[in-house]
């Protein structure tokens, strides 16, 4: 390929690299609070200009694409499965009860250094905004917060990025009303 950069992005149709080892390489510093922020921001920005509300960061779904993150520039990998464990069952991991969960994942790679976290903000997003299954993920009404993880590694002679971001809403447990009767004690009923 004549460009210094390739990218993939996985939709439905990826092949999961289910039980893959780790590659053999190095993690790369990059600026993942600043490349979290610019993402969250430029979501809620395009939310925002589509009628929808902003979401909020959430610390579990944050670990949860950070963790994923890491795995899949480390192994290489691409998908929402690659780990052999689905988007749900890893955010459930860190403990967050969702009624809703939805993921995008995006990957790049350069030679010999990486992108600029700015770089690989807005080419994630100009990916995420042109596949049909990504956008409905950014834009879909159920999403009430958000967490994102990125993550770089060395794999021979190349810098492997991938960004992931999770899309959550928690479940509330149905409100129990007290019912007073006179000269009884107070029993709890679920509306």
């Amino acid at each position: 390929m004549s460009g210094k950069f390739k990218r993939s992005i996985c939709g439905v149709a990826c092949v999961a690299a289910i039980g893959m080892p780790p590659a053999k390489g190095q993690e790369v510093a990059i600026d993942t609070v600043k490349l979290s922020k610019t993402v969250i921001a430029e979501t809620n920005a395009y939310r925002v200009s589509k009628g929808l509300t902003a979401l909020q960061t959430d610390r579990a779904l944050q670990l949860a694409a950070a963790a994923y993150a890491t795995f899949l520039a480390k192994s290489e990998g691409v998908g929402h499965t690659a780990d052999g464990q689905t988007p749900a069952k890893r955010v459930s991991a860190q403990g967050y009860k969702f009624c809703f969960v939805a993921e995008n994942m995006w990957g790049g790679w350069r030679r010999p250094k990486p992108m600029t976290v700015d770089e690989a903000a807005k080419k994630a997003m100009e990916d995420w905004k042109k596949s049909p299954g990504h956008n409905a993920n950014l834009l879909d009404k159920r999403g009430r917060q958000i967490g994102i993880g990125a993550a770089a590694w060395t794999q021979g002679d190349k810098v492997v990025l991938r960004i992931v971001q999770v899309f959550g809403d928690v479940c509330h447990a149905k409100p129990q009303v007290v019912h007073l009767e006179k000269g009884a004690p107070a029993k709890k009923s679920a509306n």
